[in-house]
Order: structure tokens, then sequence, then C-alpha cells
């Protein structure tokens, strides 16, 4: 837990770091890994992707606790269903593999073995993970013991709502995958298509004293990094959409984003865009 808290400002770190070694020495080498406009999305990048990746990481913890929790108030129903109380019913599931909900049950365990009443352990089920979803079922555990009658009951309908709940999530995260796949293949052509006109039509220009359209070249210049720039800007818009639809939370969308923006330097860099 404390390597994930020390992502987020790592990542920053070498984020500014990565700027201040592109601004005083990278320029010696290139003159485009001097430009604002290569350095700024890696150094963003370089911030992005671990974030991201922190959040997957955690998202896929608390995915795999939502799975786990109807098996683990399945197996609580049937100890509950013979009139073993709640507490012992506990310590007997306590030994089977819950996944990412095995840190939760052992915390649960150690509560209840030093003498603390199921109800209150019950209070902080769910804490390890900050996930709201499961700290609802430690709740709804905690009442029902509370209430002494029909334990095993109500344990057993929550177990199938959870069961149910769980394949509308699994249906619904099947759909989103393939419109984050749509959103990154259409900013595959956007780039592929910007990085040609970048380099074939920007080139081709030329100062003319007939025609419709004169450029100068600063103005031609200015044309392009206005491109340039709309790459970035499409890049993160993208990515930050993926995010929201995943689980409504921009940072989700961190790791395809910080992708996007780095392989968009590289390849405007290879191509001489920049």
């Amino acid at each position: 837990m404390n390597f994930r808290k020390l992502v987020v400002p790592g990542s920053l770190l070498l984020a500014l770091m990565f700027i201040v070694l592109s601004a005083g020495i990278l320029y010696r080498f290139n003159d485009s890994l001097h430009q604002p406009l290569f350095f700024v999305p890696v150094a963003l990048a370089i911030f992005m992707i671990p974030t991201g990746l922190e959040r997957r990481i955690r998202n896929s913890r608390i995915s795999d606790a939502r799975k786990r929790i109807s098996d683990f108030l399945r197996d609580l129903s049937e100890y509950t269903m013979y009139g073993t109380p709640l507490s012992e019913a506990v310590l007997h599931i306590s030994k089977n593999d819950y996944g990412s909900l095995n840190e939760d049950v052992r915390e649960l365990v150690s509560s209840i073995s030093v003498g603390t009443p199921v109800e209150e352990a019950l209070r902080h089920f769910g804490g390890s993970l900050h996930d709201p979803e499961i700290e609802r079922f430690g709740i709804i555990l905690q009442k029902s013991g509370e209430s002494g009658s029909n334990t095993s009951d109500v344990i057993s309908l929550v177990s199938r709502f959870s069961s149910q709940m769980q394949l509308l999530n699994d249906e619904r995260n099947a759909e989103m995958k393939n419109y984050n796949l749509i959103l990154v293949v259409s900013f595959a052509v956007f780039l592929f298509v910007m990085v040609v006109i970048d380099v074939r039509f920007f080139d081709a220009i030329n100062i003319s004293s007939s025609g419709g359209f004169l450029f100068q070249s600063a103005g031609a210049g200015l044309l392009k990094r206005i491109f340039d720039t709309g790459i970035y800007i499409e890049a993160l818009g993208i990515g930050l959409i993926i995010g929201l639809i995943k689980d409504r939370h921009f940072v989700t969308g961190f790791m395809e984003t910080g992708a996007m923006l780095l392989v968009s330097a590289i390849i405007l860099f290879i191509a001489g865009a920049l």
C-alpha cells in the first residue's frame, strides 16, 4: 500500500526532472528534443502512465473483490442457516480463498478474535479497498446481525443480489471495451491523417505572389504548431473520455492518455514534424 502511495508523487517528480533535462541538456543533441511540443507531452506521459497503471491495478483488485463478495456471503449464509452465530460463521469461512477480499476478511477475523462484537467489526469491512459498494455489504451484514432474526435469509438474499449485479457489471464492461477500442482506433486514424498533412502539405507551401491564399513561412510554421497541438488535445480528450466511460473518473483513463501522448510525440519527432 505504501508503494502505491508513492506512485503519484514519484511520477510527478520524474516528469519535472524530464522537463528540466529537456530544457537544459537535450537541446544540445537535437533541437526537436528542446521543443515544448515534444518534451511537455512526454513529461505528461511520464506522469500519467504510472498513475493510470496504479489506478488500473486498484480497480482490478476492487473488481475481483466485488466478484468474490457473493461467494463470501453464500458461504456465510450456509453456516448461519443452521443457527451458527454470525461471529463463529465468519471464523469458520476465514480459511477460504476470497482473492482480493482476503485482507478484509483477515481484518474482520482479527477484530472478532480479540473480542470485538461482530456487528462493530463489520462496520469497517471493505475499508482496505475504500470501495463504497463493498462497504455497503458490510453495513448490511452489520444490520442483519443486530436484528438477530432471519440473518441467514438476509445474507442469502444479498448474495443473490450481488451475483446479479456482478453479471450486469460484466456485461457493461464488455460493451465499454468495444467503445474504448473504437476511440483508440479513431485517434490512430486522426494521428495518421494529421501527420501526413503536417509532413506533406506544409512542407510544400511556398511563398506565392498569386492565388487565393498566401502563406508566409512564419504563418505556415504557426499553423503547423496549431495542428500538432490539436493532436495532443485529441489524445487528452479521448483518454479522459475513456476514463469516464470506465468508472466515471478521469484518472482511470490516464494510462491510455499518457500512451497516446507519448506515441504522438515520438511519431511527430521521427517524422520531422516538430
